[in-house]
């Protein structure tokens, strides 16, 4: 194989190698506008890729070949499987648009089902998590925890969200995933809780030193992400112990699924909440994921 990617492969890009491919790839997706995050993301899937298939001439590779890594991926990394089929996927698309092969080796690929384990969490769940917080951590903690069910955001934009974003009676955020720019009105209520997004911020005004972001520790300085997300563990197992059912417990992020279902049944427009360029996705994070079933669902006339 490396005789003829150093021979042919010269003159015939079907014989170099899948680490040569990899170069010119990573110049094409670097030119598309993908945020850092996803970015990064990306090139941990194409790591994969070319751990399994770097030497290999990139014409010699097969199907069956990518189905048994993501096979082996599966079983531990069901997640991660899914991820890598579709870095596969454009990654052999670009390489057959480009001539170095004729066929995709990924697009007949399947990726098996993967049983959403995580669940959902509920209000009452929410309350005690947040009560709890109040009481044991730092004062950014349970702000945080506040912040994520009424402004319904992710923990990366729950961490930048500054003072100065707070303007003409909108919170202004640039939603770090997918750059979409949400604006929202200080008066938004969240009914259930009975707090508005003006009152959540007006409580990160004296908890701490002043500084630039609502979210600080005693130094001024934000908290990391991986912080936010150990702070409401932390405050979930005070709670409820150390976790030891099937599945997973909820974690942080799903305090935008509650706020996505909480703010639909007050009749708010939760895609632009979130964000979301398409209902699909805004419509996943109102599926409760059993929580609801069994309840007695009433037609209102």
């Amino acid at each position: 194989m490396s005789l003829l990617s150093k021979t042919l492969g010269r003159v015939m890009p079907r014989y170099r190698t899948f680490s040569d491919w990899v170069t010119v790839y990573r110049q094409i997706i670097d030119a598309r506008p993908i945020q850092p995050k996803t970015l990064q993301n990306r090139n941990a899937s194409l790591r994969r890729l070319i751990d399994e298939f770097g030497p290999r001439t990139i014409s010699a590779i097969r199907p069956h070949e990518v189905a048994q890594l993501l096979r082996r991926l599966h079983g531990q990394y069901p997640h991660l499987a899914r991820r890598v089929l579709i870095e596969a996927r454009d990654c052999f698309g670009e390489a057959v648009a480009y001539g170095w092969i004729n066929t995709n080796p990924a697009a007949s690929v399947r990726h098996q089902p993967t049983k959403v384990a995580r669940r959902r969490l509920t209000l009452d769940e929410w309350q005690r998590i947040y009560a709890w917080s109040q009481a044991n951590q730092p004062g950014w903690a349970s702000r945080m925890i506040l912040l994520a069910l009424v402004t319904g955001q992710r923990r990366a934009d729950l961490q930048k969200m500054r003072f100065e974003d707070v303007r003409d009676g909108y919170l202004y955020i640039q939603q770090q995933k997918k750059g979409a720019r949400v604006r929202l009105p200080l008066d938004l209520r969240l009914e259930a809780i009975g707090v508005s997004l003006g009152e959540a911020i007006e409580l990160c005004r004296d908890y701490a030193p002043p500084g630039e972001y609502l979210l600080r520790k005693g130094t001024g300085e934000r908290p990391v992400c991986p912080s936010l997300s150990a702070r409401f563990e932390d405050a979930r197992e005070g709670v409820y112990g150390k976790h030891t059912g099937a599945g997973l417990p909820p974690c942080l992020h799903e305090c935008r699924s509650l706020a996505e279902r909480l703010y639909r049944k007050q009749g708010i427009d939760t895609r632009t909440l979130l964000g979301h360029k398409r209902q699909s996705m805004t419509d996943t994070y109102n599926d409760d994921r059993g929580l609801s079933d069994g309840e007695w669902k009433t037609l209102e006339v």
